[in-house]
């Protein structure tokens, strides 16, 4: 009789997607599709309409809502539409069509907030695959390993910092790349002079134009490195979006600020027309291409039209070195195909890039200072321009048989760490593992023994501020109600200033709230609570709070609309 297979569900950007995410995602479920017997894979594509057919070799569901109304609902609301982004409001109804032994979610970790609160949650066995850049670590990612089986997570950096918080069951597991696109071209130099390059020294950088990359400090170090070594007739090649916005660098402002000759910065253009890219340094968007004529068609790279595999390759082999410098990532994808390319990487010594950047595998660590982040107060780095000069300098002057050896450790370490074969290999074990482990489950309020519910009053859970001081709102479930409810309470403490809002809710929902500024305490729901007498009081009972709203209870069935003469109609009225 034959072995039945583990079902495994895999949550993450849609494989189609050319993202970090999504390309792990294709080159994951491909290789499990083709060659495994133990193990059949589905797909949970976050960026696809749910009901949409993705053509997927494997059963696959869209996790965006495709309801009119839920649409409509979450269209203004910020919060909301960013849950939807992540599947909030359609795991639900996929976890019910697949019924997966498990669920593998590969996202950042704030994707999964409030999925604790699903009732598949606690039935189903997890593992999260999530890339944890910076210190300190999230409340988030600490709730969100305490909830799940096995932590996985993209860089060694996370790894260690997690393990010195006391999580010891984290590994780290690399994200999965294809990188037999990515190799040092016969005809390089035949594709170099294409674009007018001979001897020039080409530094390279592969990016999204995002504020985390370090673009100012690798023009400062650029700048250096250019007048220090004029004779090496150095080039910057920038493969990203220029087109500048408040979420980007303006690079051709800061070039000119740097005063750096413009014809030294050369960027990539993809024209529209004939899907071909052609370098050169810097005229706006919306060019004439250089190959087909055609005019305004081309633009600079951008995330929906992005060059192939094929055409980057090239890109990699039009420079002499590669320079990552970043403020902190999950893993960087480029840092892997340069290696593959051939190229020596020099990389911040920071977060993911500490797998990258050392001499045995195959690069060179660029030194930091720190600064914290706003709001997160996350540790980030600010790469040393020094850094960046000297590090040039030194590949400037390697011999072929230098860098050769560098070359070759890159290489090794990709192929030991980050290919394919070894994520697979690494993964799989991990699945079959877990699949065989018995999972214990924390007790919630539904499972515990009476006796047990009895040790708890409700004198127990309140504050020492008296009853004319408290304001009760009774939300039991389920996760859309109470998220209703959580958007709400800014308004109710604005009617009643001089109120403590306590909510009382079910264990599975708290954390829902529990970061609310508004809720002075989150206690347990009863089936007590839906008694308004008992929470308002009546003849000689005092009761225990001067207002108690029930919005659950939409009907007569109970008497839920008295609050002591005290409430102000807005909100909550029956």
């Amino acid at each position: 009789m034959s072995r039945s297979k583990i079902k495994v569900l895999f949550h993450s950007n849609h494989s189609k997607i050319l993202t970090g995410f999504g390309k792990n995602m294709k080159n994951i479920l491909l290789e499990l599709y083709k060659n495994n017997d133990d193990i059949e894979v589905f797909e949970a594509a976050n960026g696809a309409k749910m009901g949409v057919d993705l053509m997927t070799p494997w059963k696959s569901y869209g996790t965006f809502p495709s309801d009119k109304n839920l649409l409509q609902e979450i269209e203004n609301n910020g919060a909301k539409k960013q849950a939807a982004s992540y599947g909030f409001y359609c795991i639900d109804e996929i976890i019910e069509k697949v019924k997966p032994d498990i669920y593998i979610g590969i996202e950042d970790i704030w994707a999964f907030r409030q999925f604790e609160t699903k009732p598949w949650w606690r039935k189903t066995k997890k593992i999260i695959w999530t890339t944890l850049d910076s210190v300190p670590m999230l409340d988030q990612t600490l709730k969100t390993y305490s909830e799940c089986d096995q932590m996985l997570v993209w860089a060694s950096f996370a790894e260690k910092e997690m393990k010195r918080l006391g999580c010891e069951n984290v590994k780290t597991l690399h994200g999965a790349v294809d990188y037999s696109h990515f190799y040092k071209l016969e005809n390089r130099k035949d594709i170099r002079s294409k674009f007018g390059i001979t001897d020039e020294f080409v530094i390279g950088f592969v990016f999204k134009n995002q504020l985390r990359k370090s673009v100012p400090n690798l023009l400062e170090g650029f700048k250096r490195f250019k007048e220090s070594y004029p004779e090496s007739k150095a080039k910057l090649l920038l493969h990203t979006d220029w087109e500048s916005n408040h979420k980007t660098w303006d690079i051709a402002k800061y070039i000119k600020e740097k005063k750096i000759d413009p014809k030294d910065v050369l960027c990539t253009y993809i024209c529209d027309n004939c899907g071909k890219y052609f370098v050169s340094p810097y005229k706006g968007e919306e060019v004439e291409c250089k190959l087909c004529g055609s005019q305004k068609s081309s633009k600079t790279k951008t995330t929906t039209s992005p060059v192939s595999e094929e055409d980057l390759n090239e890109i990699y082999n039009l420079m002499d070195v590669y320079c990552h410098p970043f403020t902190s990532g999950g893993q960087e994808l480029p840092i892997q195909e340069a290696k593959s390319a051939g190229l020596i990487t020099l990389v911040t010594n920071y977060s993911c890039g500490e797998d990258s950047c050392h001499p045995n595998q195959g690069g060179l660590p660029l030194s930091w200072n720190e600064y914290r982040e706003p709001n997160t107060h996350f540790v980030k780095a600010s790469t040393d321009p020094e850094s960046i000069y000297k590090n040039l300098k030194k590949v400037f002057h390697m011999t072929p048989e230098e860098k050769q050896k560098y070359i070759k450790r890159g290489k090794k370490n990709i192929k030991d760490n980050f290919s394919v074969e070894s994520t697979i290999t690494k993964l799989k074990k991990i699945i079959i593992d877990l699949n065989n482990k018995k999972t214990f489950f924390k007790k919630t309020e539904e499972t515990k023994t009476e006796e047990e519910k009895k040790t708890v009053t409700i004198d127990s859970l309140l504050g020492n501020e008296g009853a004319k001081n408290r304001l009760l709102i009774v939300i039991p479930e389920s996760a859309g109600d109470v998220l209703m409810v959580n958007s709400l309470l800014g308004n109710v403490k604005e009617m009643y200033p001089e109120k403590n809002i306590y909510i009382s809710t079910k264990p599975e929902y708290k954390p829902m709230i529990d970061d609310n500024p508004f809720v002075y305490k989150i206690i347990p729901y009863s089936q007590k609570f839906d008694n308004l007498h008992f929470l308002e009081g009546k003849g000689a009972n005092n009761g225990y709070f001067e207002i108690a709203f029930l919005p659950h209870l939409l009907t007569q069935r109970l008497h839920a609309y008295h609050h002591n003469g005290s409430d102000k109609i807005q909100f909550f009225t029956e």
